[in-house]
């Protein structure tokens, strides 16, 4: 456990580096309103995207390659350009100071009390990592659900000079895969110069500090917004804020309070759980059997056919995947929106719209991360640009201006916002293809079924699923709940004022209930629409995954406000209500992490450290010595393209395709449905699977020449789930293509001979 703490203290240098040199642009992006800390705890977000988006448009221009050097010039340029917001061009203006009642405080910190307070941030999220990374060093394995994937990418890319980055598990063709949060990984691990076998934990350690001193800054911020509030209760809330962003789930752990039944539809149906529960005699000789019968992941698999995840079972899982490598982003899209949208454009000095050179920055730079949010997880660029919109128009409907100076302010600033958005991800989009073909109608009518208009698609009977409602409840009723309060208690504010008591609505408050709003209809989308895939029976689960993601982000962040906002109005007979109906909603979406963490980490009895390739070493060391030996060639041999590799290729979700993902080479063919998904059509994976079929198993050594020269193979491996997969294999015949190059008990890597190599010209 030793050698890990120092590890995680290089990897927190790194990041803090990465922080320090965004603070100036950071500070300059949440200046002139109330934040309280200048935007310290999104500096870290700011850097990672900021950083990687330079160094993924050198590397994508062919202006400078994807190196050590390029990343430190990156993050030169992010520093200057910070210092020239603050210095020259982006001096605040003095016509509109921050009053002592936006800033939430009576009196301005000095410098001193503003680095102690710096300080304070820092040790703070230095905590969040600390623990996390320490949860994650019960069970630090890269193996199974998808991490093969993650891994795989971003072990490619840190393989990559020029981007877009090969696929590793495609080869001769470009990831066709939102991976920018992947390039952020790799990043960060050249910069901090470990291995990616314990950089892939330690960035799941990192988005779980950023998330939840990010959503601490978030509710500090907005809370501050309640008149009279005072700072314990403004840290309370933002503590509470942080917990239901970063670790809460749902009301779905109602299940485990019941007999029975496991809570998972695929195995024991649909049934309610208020059949379920014990008589009260029963109680306290079965509630033991009940809590240790519960399965946490069914939280995430309720209503059937669908996912509904959060960032709670994210973590837990470890999967480092689009979604959660978005986060950091997620949250600092909603913080740019509360800086642009918190005090109202209506509200400007004299009913003025002056754009300042500010807003210039905030528009731009949101247009960016838009950007960013597309490459890093494809729905959640839509989603925050719609939000951004949604807002813009809320605003202007507000607004008391003149028309001509409103709609000159919204043209340059939509302008700019989705001109920058554009322009940042023509690199990205240039080479990427969705792998979504349309809109498609759940239960479509029966006169337009098997039918098309553009892109909206009517698909057959079959495509028709609907959430029951008490399902829905359950999974989102404690979010209802507390953003209906917040409307409820703004119609109310009337009575409110006449019982003497400081509580009115507020621009803020405003922003909130378009937010609720928003993720409602997230909600509502998939009941109605899909995004098409290539899924039969999961069809609407994509969808409904991505967007209830982010609705979960926002509920929580607007629960964690309507709370501390009730309990600061409590005198109200109607608050004291809504409290104590709270309390059992509040209770079951807060035990979640007791049953997964528990479950996931095996109740953290036993620290086994954070190489995540250690159960590699263990269940095949054969395999692990190989893999150690193609990544030493890699360091040590100079290719002017990453040399193939070919092994058996096996279903998505097993141990199959590991050479690949874990050097990050190209074989011919890995996980197929994965690779089905991406390139749209099974038309292309088939015939490379038989390819491979072909290569261990003809017997004719020309055949198998032609099919090694077509895919430019170099390595070919023979390991045991070669021979499992093909137990046929005419291994002798590769001695006559090449020579045995490395062996090591049951796994062998045999060179093919130079004059087999050719170009990837006929490759499909």
């Amino acid at each position: 456990m030793g050698s890990d703490i120092w590890i995680v203290w290089q990897w927190w240098g790194t990041l803090f580096l990465v922080g320090a040199i965004a603070f100036p642009l950071t500070k300059a992006l949440f200046s002139g309103g109330a934040w309280f800390d200048s935007g310290y705890l999104f500096a870290k977000s700011v850097g990672m995207a900021l950083v990687t988006f330079l160094v993924y448009l050198f590397a994508s221009l062919h202006i400078l390659p994807f190196t050590f050097q390029s990343v430190l010039i990156a993050m030169g340029i992010v520093f200057v350009l910070g210092l020239w917001t603050n210095v020259l061009s982006f001096r605040p203006p003095s016509r509109n100071p921050v009053s002592k009642e936006e800033d939430g405080s009576r009196v301005k910190p000095g410098m001193t009390r503003k680095v102690v307070l710096l300080f304070f941030e820092e040790l703070f999220f230095l905590a969040l990592l600390f623990l996390w990374a320490w949860v994650k060093g019960h069970e630090a394995s890269i193996h199974g659900l998808e991490k093969f994937m993650d891994f795989g990418f971003t072990k490619s890319i840190l393989g990559s000079a020029w981007f877009p980055a090969p696929d590793m598990w495609y080869v001769g063709f470009p990831i066709n895969y939102y991976y920018f949060g992947h390039t952020v990984m790799a990043v960060l691990t050249r910069l901090s110069g470990l291995d990616l076998t314990y950089t892939f934990n330690l960035m799941l350690a990192t988005i779980f500090a950023l998330c939840g001193t990010m959503s601490f800054s978030i509710g500090y911020h907005i809370i501050g917004g309640i008149q009279g509030i005072r700072k314990s209760g403004r840290i309370a809330g933002a503590v509470l804020t942080a917990f239901l962003v970063t670790l809460a789930g749902n009301m779905q752990t109602v299940y485990a309070f019941t007999k029975g039944y496991t809570g998972d539809p695929s195995v024991d149906g649909v049934k309610p759980f208020w059949t379920l529960f014990w008589k009260l005699g029963e109680l306290w000789t079965k509630l033991p059997e009940g809590l240790e019968r519960y399965w946490y992941a069914n939280a995430t698999r309720f209503i059937p056919f669908t996912i509904h995840e959060f960032p709670s079972y994210s973590f837990v899982v470890s999967d480092v995947h689009g979604h959660v490598l978005s986060i950091p982003f997620v949250l600092l899209a909603i913080a740019i929106l509360l800086q642009l949208f918190g005090h109202g454009i209506h509200k400007r000095e004299n009913h003025e719209l002056r754009i300042t050179n500010y807003d210039f920055l905030r528009y731009g730079f949101y247009g960016l991360l838009v950007a960013i949010l597309l490459m890093t997880n494809a729905l959640d660029g839509p989603i925050y640009l719609g939000l951004f919109i949604i807002l813009f128009i809320v605003q202007c409907i507000l607004s008391t201006v003149h028309k001509k100076e409103l709609w000159k302010h919204v043209g340059i600033g939509l302008g700019v916002t989705v001109g920058t958005a554009v322009l940042a991800s023509i690199p990205f989009m240039y080479h990427f293809k969705s792998f979504v073909t349309g809109v498609a109608v759940n239960c479509p009518p029966s006169f337009l079924q098997n039918m098309r208009f553009g892109p909206v698609m009517l698909e057959g009977a079959e495509k028709c699923q609907h959430s029951p409602f008490w399902m829905v409840w359950l999974l989102w009723g404690f979010f209802f709940y507390c953003g209906g309060y917040l409307i409820y208690s703004l119609i109310n504010k009337k009575k409110a004022i006449r019982k003497h008591l400081s509580i009115e609505g507020t621009q803020t408050e405003h922003l909130l209930i378009v937010l609720f709003v928003v993720s409602i209809l997230l909600i509502i989308f998939p009941e109605f629409f899909y995004f098409k895939d290539i899924y039969p029976a999961h069809f609407r689960s994509n969808t409904m995954f991505k967007l209830g993601y982010q609705a979960f982000i926002m509920f929580s962040i607007i629960s964690g406000y309507s709370i501390v906002r009730a309990m600061h109005s409590i005198r109200l007979r109607g608050t004291r209500i809504f409290l104590i109906l709270l309390i059992p909603q509040l209770f079951l979406v807060s035990v979640y992490p007791l049953f997964s963490v528990r479950s996931y980490f095996d109740s953290l009895r036993t620290y086994k450290g954070l190489d995540g390739l250690a159960w590699l070493r263990e269940q095949y060391p054969d395999d692990y010595s190989g893999i150690r030996w193609i990544n030493k060639q890699q360091l040590t041999t100079h290719y002017s393209l990453p040399p193939v590799i070919v092994e058996a290729d096996g279903e998505s979700y097993t141990d199959y395709a590991r050479i690949s993902a874990f050097t990050g080479l190209p074989t011919i063919i890995g996980w197929p449905v994965h690779e089905w998904l991406w390139r749209g059509t099974y038309d292309v994976v088939a015939p490379r699977r038989e390819d491979v079929r072909t290569i261990y198993t003809s017997d004719d050594i020309e055949i198998t020449r032609d099919v090694l020269k077509r895919y430019d193979v170099r390595y070919i491996v023979v390991g045991g789930m070669e021979r499992e997969k093909y137990p046929d294999m005419k291994e002798d015949k590769f001695a006559m293509l090449g020579e045995r190059v490395f062996t090591q008990g049951s796994f062998s890597v045999y060179a093919v001979y130079p004059d087999v190599y050719s170009p990837l010209d006929n490759v499909q």
